[in-house]
């Protein structure tokens, strides 16, 4: 694959992906190196890059595994991770309603305990069961009944308030 062919087919994904790696890493430096970290490996294997036929599915599917890896990272260093009202409060629209969700949210996840806290912001950010497995090591079973009771203790968590 010539320089120009990547530029063309790979490049234009630059904003998707960054969105992507920050619904997954809630940290703009954090994904922002992540997509770094996916073009410098397509630009690695540029030769092998003819046979993609799909160059979106193949560059997500590769920076889904970059930021596994780098949840990993942050779970071995328990450093970095923002809060889930950090990152939505960044991201949404100042409206009271929305606000005061995204309050009593961001309270409740900081009752939790570390593990349950980190289960719930990936859950959030659209991770599924077997990423959240890779990253925590507990078992899927194990995580969907925590997600069940967390949730529980959510409902009533706000509608006491």
């Amino acid at each position: 694959m010539t320089h120009a062919e990547f530029k063309k087919r790979f490049l234009p994904l630059q904003p998707m992906l960054y969105r992507e790696a920050m619904r997954v890493l809630c940290d703009s430096f954090e994904a922002e190196d992540a997509v770094q970290n996916l073009y410098i490996r397509l630009w690695q294997h540029k030769d092998e890059l003819d046979a993609v036929l799909s160059p979106e599915s193949y560059s997500r599917r590769l920076l889904r595994n970059i930021c596994i890896d780098r949840w990993r990272a942050i779970r071995a260093g328990e450093e970095g991770v923002e809060t889930v009202m950090e990152v939505i409060n960044d991201t949404s629209p100042p409206e009271v309603e929305v606000f005061e969700t995204e309050e009593c949210i961001a309270h409740f996840l900081s009752t939790l305990p570390q593990v349950q806290r980190k289960v719930m912001q990936m859950k959030i950010n659209g991770c599924s069961f077997e990423e959240i497995e890779m990253v925590t090591g507990l078992s899927q079973t194990n995580l969907r009944v925590m997600v069940s009771r967390i949730r529980k203790r959510f409902r009533i968590f706000y509608n006491r308030r």
